[in-house]
């Protein structure tokens, strides 16, 4: 974990050699871990410990901006929060910008400020994390869909989810128009025909 660690430091000359134990004990302490498992090797750690590791390297060069493609994904919940408290706790400290990908519509929840959703690679809308999950202010169909498939405490007992309908097509083949067309239950012809366009609403 050490040289994994020093490794970058050493590279981007960021350090001093006489400062790399000090600069790495300061990393592993800032994600939460100890000087005593810089000797060991990945293998030996939780999952959630080796995110811990990954974001102690991730920080080594001191980044304005942190690309988080499905941080906790392999995580159990309690570990989830976990690593998602500490990234935030980090983006306050450091004043990074986290880049979060992920499909957890939860994750997105607690740690967004701007949402943007894709389908089949393409963005369909953009908004903030407000407007969106509180508000239920949405305007893309598949937004939609997404958020009504969201299960809540609230959904009255025997009451089902809403699915969304089909499945998400072959990117090799994507259909003609709006490529969401196929599942939506607003398609209209003009929707098969001719790809939307992003507009201010």
């Amino acid at each position: 974990v050490y040289d994994t660690i020093a490794e970058m430091l050493k590279v981007h000359k960021m350090v001093p050699d006489s400062e790399l134990p000090a600069r790495v004990e300061q990393l592993l302490t800032m994600s939460g871990l100890s000087m005593d498992i810089a000797d060991r090797f990945p293998g030996e750690f939780s999952g959630g410990q080796r995110q811990r590791i990954g974001i102690a390297r991730a920080l080594a060069l001191k980044p304005a901006f942190i690309l988080a493609d499905e941080p906790v994904s392999a995580l159990d919940v309690t570990i989830q929060a976990q690593i998602l408290n500490l990234m935030n706790e980090m983006k306050e400290k450091l004043g990074a910008s986290i880049l979060f990908i992920t499909h957890d519509l939860g994750v997105i929840n607690e740690m967004a400020d701007e949402v943007a959703v894709m389908y089949c690679g393409q963005l369909v809308e953009r908004a903030s994390v407000r407007e969106i999950f509180s508000a239920g202010k949405f305007s893309h169909p598949y937004t939609e869909g997404l958020m009504t498939s969201i299960p809540r405490l609230d959904t009255p007992k025997g009451e089902k989810l809403e699915p969304i309908p089909g499945t998400v097509p072959n990117p090799l083949y994507v259909p003609e128009g709006c490529r969401f067309a196929p599942r939506c239950k607003y398609c209209t012809k003009k929707c098969q025909e001719s790809e939307p366009e992003l507009h201010q609403v």
